[in-house]
């Protein structure tokens, strides 16, 4: 009785802790956005925001309206270089940095984004195993991470020949969601693939 309930106990807090991350991790970010917001309104003029304006609603208008002016910014080729030159120099330099930024742009699935690629690595004896394709490792190796269920951000990493590993053609979104279901909707990916080849 005690090991059934000190395992109830534990399962239970592998579905709590990320679900309490989560909504602290969207709670500063909203407290982030309004303090970001508050000078970015301050330049419009006066009358343009009103008092009893919901100040969360002005602050996610004012971010998108800066993240897309940022994003054609960066679109230009000078200001790219520059700012590339610049995050070389500095961000890339502090850990995590590198790894949540594509962590992050293959969530958007942005085109240019090569890591945490959803995939299948084939084994010899025919077995499929989901794998995330992180990098290159010259010209015929791939770096990939094998995730752990249901924590798919979590796993270890191995380079795998190029030749056993096929990119599965859904979101990284999709991907870890089946992954974190103990592999529940996998099935429906990997029949994507199929149809794909």
């Amino acid at each position: 009785m005690f090991g059934y309930l000190k395992n109830a106990l534990l399962r239970g807090l592998v579905i709590l802790i990320p679900i309490v991350l989560v909504y602290i991790t969207i709670r500063e970010l909203v407290e982030i956005m309004i303090g970001f917001a508050t000078p970015i309104a301050d330049l419009f003029p006066e009358g343009w925001v009103l008092e009893d304006d919901p100040v969360e609603l002005i602050a996610a208008i004012l971010i998108v309206g800066t993240a897309l002016l940022l994003g054609v910014l960066w679109s230009t080729g000078p200001t790219r270089r520059a700012a590339e030159w610049l995050e070389n120099r500095s961000l890339n330099h502090v850990p995590m940095y590198r790894m949540m930024k594509s962590l992050v742009a293959a969530f958007l699935d942005l085109e240019d984004e090569d890591s945490f690629k959803p995939a299948c690595w084939r084994h010899d004896d025919g077995s499929l195993e989901p794998v995330y394709v992180i990098g290159e490792h010259g010209p015929d190796m791939f770096v990939v991470m094998q995730p752990w269920t249901p924590t798919p951000f979590a796993g270890s990493v191995k380079v795998a020949p190029r030749s056993q590993v096929d990119f599965i053609p859904v979101t990284l979104d999709e991907f870890s969601l089946a992954l974190t279901h103990y592999g529940l909707g996998l099935s429906e990916a990997l029949q994507k693939s199929d149809r794909n080849e």
